[in-house]
């Protein structure tokens, strides 16, 4: 009794300084006039003090300077498009998300409690600990394979375009250029790829755009940019290769768009299955009724 005694005041001494906190910093930036204070504004947000508990308690989780998978999270948020725009960003939502699930399930375990499962209790609570952690890098990959999806239709019509460019006399680079403005995941990692080239060595600048595919694994892209480092490197013609990509990534649209109309008239027909079963028990229970009264 006297340790939950002592946790209740903690929480409640932590809740008040935080409410004292956030209104002294509400009232000194009302109070102040922005016209007359020639201080540039801090950038860095404060942080709570459960947030400042977490991240000393787990740093290699929370703490951006101390993460233990750092080179794994800024791979997953390129491959996403980048939802967030710092690693820092990504860690403050993940407390964020380990909060939420932590309440939830501490609330639960606490039910459980009461209800005399104690033995269930900490399972649950684990449990939600666990997916608290979990969901923030669940989320990008998510991104990621949605991403992943997209571009390979977006793909499609780059190369479309490309095509029709190298087609027409265009110079390679200046075809990439111009197919990037299209918009959309893969010509915008033309664009990446663009950029890049004119700022360093093309080698660099493929390996750039090959780190920000969201499917590591996709062979089309790997291809095109393995086409494209051939044509600078070795002065391959790439207009043979576009075309050819371009019948492939065609036909893996065309194999996967019919996939899903398969997927969808299956589930189609089990509803309808499942709906004529209904309707059938919905008639005959009245009567199966009156026959045993």
């Amino acid at each position: 009794m006297t340790l939950l005694s002592f946790l209740g005041a903690l929480s409640l001494s932590v809740l008040v300084f935080e409410l004292l906190s956030a209104f002294q910093s509400a009232f000194s930036t009302f109070g102040s006039n922005r016209l007359m204070d020639m201080q540039p504004p801090n950038p860095t947000r404060r942080r709570s003090t459960w947030e400042a508990l977490l991240v000393a308690i787990w740093p290699g989780h929370f703490d951006p300077d101390q993460a233990r998978n750092m080179a794994d999270v800024v791979s997953l948020l390129r491959r996403a498009g980048y939802p967030y725009d710092t690693p820092g960003e990504f860690y403050a939502v993940a407390i964020r998300d380990f909060t939420i699930f932590l309440a939830v399930g501490g609330l639960m375990a606490g039910a459980l409690a009461a209800l005399n499962m104690i033995a269930v209790a900490p399972v649950i609570a684990l449990i939600f600990i666990f997916l608290g952690l979990r969901r923030p890098y669940v989320r990008l990959k998510t991104l990621a394979k949605k991403r992943a999806e997209s571009l390979r239709n977006n793909m499609l019509i780059g190369l479309s375009v490309l095509s029709a460019l190298l087609s027409s006399g265009v110079g390679v680079q200046e075809a990439l250029r111009r197919a990037s403005s299209v918009g959309g995941p893969f010509c915008n990692l033309l664009g990446l790829l663009v950029a890049r080239m004119e700022v360093e060595d093309f080698t660099k600048a493929v390996e750039v755009t090959r780190a920000h595919l969201p499917d590591p694994s996709d062979v089309e892209a790997n291809l095109f940019l393995r086409d494209i480092y051939d044509f600078f490197a070795n002065n391959r013609p790439v207009l043979s290769s576009v075309v050819g990509l371009q019948e492939s990534v065609h036909r893996t649209v065309v194999e996967t768009t019919e996939a899903r109309a398969a997927l969808v008239r299956q589930r189609a027909g089990l509803f309808g299955v499942m709906a004529v079963l209904g309707l059938v028990l919905a008639i005959i229970t009245p009567f199966m009724g009156a026959g045993l009264i």
